[in-house]
Formats: structure tokens, sequence, C-alpha cells
């Protein structure tokens, strides 16, 4: 039987002002396709899903459900329904299902046992609407979701996504459409999500920077560059393969087309009586090539960061060190030492005090019991996840260079200009107001801002969300090829794998009168998680995820 298309897009077309974004597209998606989309920050990925959910409507081209297809749409920044509680939203997204109980009810206080009764006694138990209720509960504690009674309106940014991604899966629509699902989620949640995908009986179309969460849940890899649209068939492994022998294809025609324009150039640098004889197609020809050479040219980040003074034998320690705000603990009796040149990987769900322990370490806190000695040498730099210092009235240019047009950067004083497009940020670009940029970008104006100045302990609150994969990459090489220190709190476990000497991992609940545990590992992430299986096996802990054993929310 052959494979059921259930959306198409045909001569896909999206302008944003003259600068065209999305270059005539043509792509059939299949049902059940688990699709990654990835590609350059600013690329047109969230631009794509928005208008295949219908929400971006402004396009040339078509884009279209074929037949009777539901679409649900995970944005960046979600809608929720304010007039309700979190509960309320949630079983907004089952209300065909509250519809059959209602009905049911109404007919059984009539005593009507009729045919339509025993028809929604067998979708009730089919269904398992009797365990509704209880499978709500279940999708706020696998998303980790605030209290139920909890006013949406006072909800944090990163609360409100994991309510709409809990309602979105509660409705389990035909085809999910989601940005950046894993934003927000500790590494055990996005476990979890991983399983429910990989399970989910639809098409999950996807953009995420989480290269393990690819790995586990798509078997399609969708590249969007350069306003094309390029399918792979497998996981982001097979991608990688796959890119990197078309790489090296791609390199060995370049050095071909390179012989020849130097060839050209040679020939154009001649008397005109010597290349009269097929001057006008040699010209064009030569024309072509270079077209050519710069539409294959590939935009890079450069980042290295710079180092700060040499680091002394002490970097921080903490030792028997308890913080707490009232009767909440959060750090509980935690000692651990850096050593000079290492790279500390923090982990853990939030609000469980890892920000609260960069606090200490920044001398914006102190420890309620113990000690936290910074070293004499240590000089820090702070990357915030607000990005705070950021300033969306003013271009990129000037939030990076303080429209100061020289930079002084690691013992050098490089062009402001120059210093601004190491990070990708070219031409009109870095006049681009940052109220218009994406998260991606942002966040690497903020990359840019702090690494102007040198340090030799850097502390880093999720430096990776919205990065783009080739940005994460450059990121990961930077920190690896570091002299100093590093402190970085994130949920991308591939990330903390590459760059992380030592885990610190915060666990369980926060009790009053008792903290997470927190336990520190001196190994990368996957030693940790080895490790970590292996203890709470032998203490009999159970399940890694806090929702327990993996279950669906709902029957299909």
């Amino acid at each position: 039987m052959a494979d059921k298309i259930i959306y198409q897009l045909q001569d896909l077309k999206k302008y944003f002002g003259q600068r065209e974004v999305l270059k005539g597209i043509t792509l059939s998606f299949l049902e059940g396709a688990k699709i990654g989309i990835i590609g350059p920050n600013g690329a047109g990925k969230s631009t794509l899903l928005r208008i295949m959910a219908g929400v971006d409507k402004q396009f040339e081209g078509t884009a279209k459900a074929v037949g009777d297809l539901s679409i649900g749409y995970l944005a960046q920044e979600p809608p929720l329904n304010e007039e309700l509680n979190v509960l309320g939203n949630l079983r907004e997204a089952v209300k065909p299902l509250l519809d059959i109980e209602k009905r049911y009810h109404e007919l059984a206080e009539a005593g009507d046992m009729g045919d339509e009764f025993m028809h929604l006694s067998e979708l009730m138990e089919h269904k398992e609407i009797w365990e509704l209720d209880s499978r709500l509960e279940q999708a706020a504690e696998a998303l980790q979701l605030p209290p139920l009674d909890a006013d949406v309106k006072k909800l944090s940014g990163g609360e409100r996504r994991r309510v709409a991604l809990a309602k979105l899966l509660m409705a389990h629509p035909d085809m999910l459409l989601l940005d950046e699902p894993t934003n927000h989620l500790d590494a055990d949640t996005v476990e979890w999500l991983e399983h429910h995908l990989k399970e989910y009986h639809g098409a999950v179309i996807l953009i995420t920077h989480d290269r393990y969460f690819l790995d586990n849940v798509v078997g399609w890899m969708l590249e969007i560059e350069r306003g094309r649209g390029t399918p792979y068939k497998g996981n982001y492994s097979e991608y990688l393969a796959a890119k990197a022998k078309i790489n090296q294809e791609r390199a060995s025609k370049d050095a071909d087309r390179e012989r020849t324009i130097d060839r050209e150039r040679e020939w154009l640098g001649q008397s005109p009586s010597a290349r009269r004889k097929r001057s006008k197609s040699r010209m064009e020809r030569y024309k072509q090539l270079l077209e050519e050479k710069a539409d294959a040219a590939v935009d890079m980040v450069e980042l290295r960061i710079p180092p700060g003074p040499r680091l002394g034998d002490k970097v921080i320690l903490f030792d028997h060190v308890t913080k707490g705000y009232g009767d909440r603990t959060l750090i509980q009796d935690l000692t651990f030492e850096m050593k000079p040149g290492s790279i500390l990987g923090i982990v853990g769900a939030n609000g469980m005090g890892k920000t609260t322990l960069l606090r200490m370490i920044r001398g914006q806190e102190k420890p309620d019991k113990g000690t936290v000695t910074i070293g004499s040498t240590v000089l820090l730099r702070y990357l915030d996840q607000s990005r705070a210092i950021l300033d969306d009235a003013k271009s990129v240019y000037d939030n990076i260079t303080e429209g100061n047009p020289q930079i002084a950067y690691g013992g050098k004083v490089l062009d402001g200009r120059a210093y601004v497009a190491r990070f990708n940020f070219k031409g009109e670009d870095q006049q681009k107001l940052l109220g218009e940029c994406s998260g991606g970008m942002r966040n690497r104006v903020l990359l840019a801002k702090m690494l102007r100045e040198p340090a030799n302990v850097i502390l880093m609150d999720e430096p990776t969300n919205d990065l783009d994969l080739d940005t994460l990459r450059v990121l990961e090489e930077a920190l690896q090829e570091y002299t100093g220190s590093a402190i970085v709190v994130s949920h991308d476990r591939y990330f903390l794998n590459r760059v992380a000497t030592n885990i610190l991992s915060f666990e369980g609940e926060v009790e009053d009168e008792k903290g997470p545990e927190i336990h520190f590992f001196p190994g990368d992430y996957e030693e940790y998680h080895e490790w970590r299986e292996k203890d709470r096996a032998k203490r009999g802990v159970g399940a890694v995820s806090k929702a327990g054993k993996y279950r669906k929310f709902l029957r299909e």
C-alpha cells in the first residue's frame, strides 16, 4: 500500500520586504512521518511551521492539508486561554471527550439505556474517559506543570510553554507542528517527551537544537538553507553522514571551479586582441562561475573565547553550603571543588536551585551555612538566560559594540563591524533592530557581547537555547579550546556530553527544610547518566522520570 500524503507544499515562497526567505519549496508530507527541521537562525524554519499551521497566510504558492486533517501547533510563545486556570486549559483540549461524558450522564439520569447510551458506554470504556482526570494529572506531572489551579496570566514563559505543550498532546491532532518543544524542559522530561513522540500515532514535524532528541525521535531531516528545503532520510546522525559525503563532493567541485576561475581571470588580464576570440561566451561563463561560488559559500560563526589572566590553583570551592528561602531549602550541605581548566555542567529541573548556585558564585547571594570561596585570580563573566542586558530598540551592531567603532578582543583591536560579522551578522543584519530578531539571533548577539571581554571563568545559564546547530557546534569547539574554566547550566544533553568534564546534578523534590539531592560526578554526561541509572536501580528508586513509568495520556 502506498504511503498516504497528508500535507503538500507547492512552489512555496515567502518574502519579508524585498528579502525572499523561502524560495519555491515543493514537498509532500506522509502520514505518521517524524521529521526534524534544521537550518541556520533566520533561515525560515519557524516561518515554515507558521505557514503550515495556517497562522501565516502571507505567502505565494500552495500550502494545504490533504483531506480532513487536524493540526496542532506549538509556537515559541504559545497563546493560552487566560480566562481559565491551568486545569481549565487542559480540559479545553479534551472537550470532545468531555462532551461524550456529559451526554452519557444525561442519558443515564433520564434512564434512556438505548443504542446511543450503549455506543457512548463503549466510547467511555475504549477512550478511558473514566480516567480522564487522572490522565490530566499525569500530563501535569510528566511535563512538570504549575499547580492545576494556577492563574495562567501569572505564569512564566517556560511555564506557559509547558502548559501549551501538555494541552496540545492531550488534544492528539493528526499532525503536530512543534517549534522548540524541549525549551524549558529538564533532561528527565525531555526523555519522557521523546518516548511520547516516538509512540505518537500521527505526523510530528519539529524544530529543535537537541541532537539527542533528533536522533531518538525522527526518521527524516528537512534542511532549510538559503531558502531551499532539502529532505534527508534518517535521524540526525544519519543526516550528518549524508551531509559529510555531499560536502566532500562539493569541496571537489569547489576546487575545480576555483581552478577554472583562476584560469579565466588570467585570460581576462590579457590584451583585448588576445582575448577577442570567444570573448562574450567566456565572459558569461566567468560571471556564472563567480555566481556559483557566491551561492555555494557557507556563512559560519567564528567564535573564540578570549582567555583571561592565568588561573591559580584555587578556582571555586563550596564547603558544606546550605541555602534556602524561608522554610524552603534549595541547597543542603553541598561540597565540591572546581579545578583550573575544568568545565562543570549543571543539570536538573527548573526551580531546584541552579540559578541560586550561580548567584552565590557571583556574590549576589550569601549561603545560610558553609562557605563559597572564589580564587583570588578568578575573573568572572556571566551569560544570562534572561538576556536582560540587551536593548530591543537598538540594532544588532549597537547592542554588541555599544557604538564603539573598534573592539578590544583577545589582546587585539578589531574593527567593530568585522567583529560583529564573526558571529554571522553580515550586511543589513547588523542594522536590524534586536526586537525584530529570532531567538537564536538574539542569543548570538548575547554571546558576541559577553565574549568581547576576557575572562578565566565564564558562567553560562542555558547558552544553547534557540541556537542553530552550526552555531552550537562552533560554541562547543570554542569551549573545548578555552584555557579557562566554565560552569554551564543546560538541558542540552548532547552539548553537555561534548564540553563538560564534570556534572553537578540536582535531583528529587524540593521540600521544606530538605533540598534536592545534589551529586557531583567526575565525567561527561553519558558517563553520569550511566552511573545514575545504575545507582537508581541499586537503591530501588525506580523510573527516572517524575511522571513514573511511561504511559500514554489518552487511548486513541
